[in-house]
């Protein structure tokens, strides 16, 4: 019997993180299954400058953010094996095909946060159509099934949380969801999914699905309290975000919510220069404008590249203005004037005032007849 530990490095080192990992929930199914002595563990149990340090056969330390900070002495440790997309990014190697498809080891957290006690994790499809530089995916061509949603599920848990990473590119599309609600447990898909990539179709699947909701007010399961997110990365895909949002704010049969991931401070040509960050601050904007325009929320994120700009600061406090809608529920005039720093202020109103009129309750539905709501999203 061998003595295993795993280190979760994001649980330890970043504060707020909330998330599990799924790799060392399948690292600790498949040793338990070899009937080895398996361990949730921290740094300090083998760092070897302590005193009491504790032996182990092997220890796994995973992360899946590349800012995420680990301690030097790890990479003198024989017994240490690293993995993940915080040490790898799109590098990573892949866990062997037996544990990958092993049910993962819920019980290895003893923590009281809803994802580490409510929700059955896992994918049903991996990557992605798009290549975009920024991601992890940039080295896909496709989306290809990954596993059966049997696999990782836990019946003791009541919900099902999905990390595809663009599950409306997938083939079947309608497949997965028609899976999906015959299970019976609600779903979420954690990552931002492919608004461009919604038809008519696939609106009516999505709305109509066993969608997890986040309502508060009941503590039940209500259509009305979901959230779907989306991701609204280029500012060069507005035409097409916008001719979505049409068709989604006409169609939609609840009042449930749209989040989009906006992202800022990543230059595709990599040349970061004073022009790259004047106008990607001006897309920040740009998108917000149009996505309070259709009743669709913000969420702003921001890359590490924006250590580069000179626009950071006044980027990190936009985020926290508008990454919560009680803040800008009454416009963005509002937003500012009551949330934001004096330098913001000040910015905003020199050279972009066009943003202080805009709003958040769209009127938008009032001015196009029903009649003509069709055209309008042709």
């Amino acid at each position: 019997m061998a003595k295993i530990g795993l280190i979760d490095n994001d649980m330890i080192t970043r504060q707020t993180h909330n998330f599990p990992n799924l790799a060392i929930m399948k690292l600790s199914a498949w040793h338990k299954k070899q009937g080895d002595d398996v361990r949730l563990i921290n740094f300090d149990m083998i760092n070897p400058m302590n005193m009491f340090t504790e032996y182990f056969d092997t220890v796994y330390i995973s992360k899946v953010f590349s800012d995420t900070q680990t301690p030097a002495f790890i990479d003198n440790l024989s017994f240490v094996k690293k993995g993940g997309s915080g040490f790898y990014y799109d590098l990573a190697e892949k866990l062997p095909n037996e544990i990958e498809h092993i049910k993962p080891d819920y019980e290895i957290y003893n923590k009281t946060g809803e994802y580490y006690k409510n929700f059955s994790i896992g994918f049903i499809t991996r990557g992605c159509i798009r290549q975009c530089s920024f991601c992890i995916n940039k080295n896909y061509k496709k989306v290809d099934f990954a596993s059966n949603p049997i696999e990782f599920i836990d019946e003791k848990r009541p919900f099902i949380m999905l990390l595809d990473d663009n599950i409306t590119a997938y083939k079947d599309f309608e497949g997965v969801f028609n899976e999906l609600n015959a299970i019976g447990k609600p779903f979420v898909f954690k990552q931002g999914m492919d608004f461009r990539l919604l038809n008519e179709k696939k609106m009516q699947i999505l709305w109509n699905s066993n969608y997890y909701s986040t309502s508060k007010k009941t503590g039940k399961q209500d259509k009305g309290g979901r959230v779907f997110h989306f991701a609204f990365d280029n500012i060069e895909d507005s035409e097409l975000i916008e001719k979505r949002l049409r068709q989604y704010f006409f169609s939609k049969p609840y009042a449930f919510v749209i989040m989009f991931y906006v992202l800022t401070g990543f230059d595709r040509n990599g040349i970061y220069d004073e022009a790259f960050f004047e106008k990607d601050f001006e897309d920040i904007l740009k998108r917000i404008a149009l996505l309070f325009k259709y009743n669709a929320q913000p969420y702003i994120m921001i890359h590490e590249d924006i250590k580069l700009s000179p626009y950071k600061d006044r980027i990190y406090e936009l985020r926290n203005i508008f990454n919560n809608i009680m803040n800008y529920a009454q416009g963005t005039k509002y937003a500012l004037d009551r949330f934001g720093k004096k330098e913001l202020k000040k910015l905003i109103e020199d050279k972009y005032s066009w943003f202080l009129d805009v709003k958040y309750e769209t009127r938008l539905y009032r001015n196009i007849p029903e009649s003509e709501r069709s055209l309008y999203c042709a």
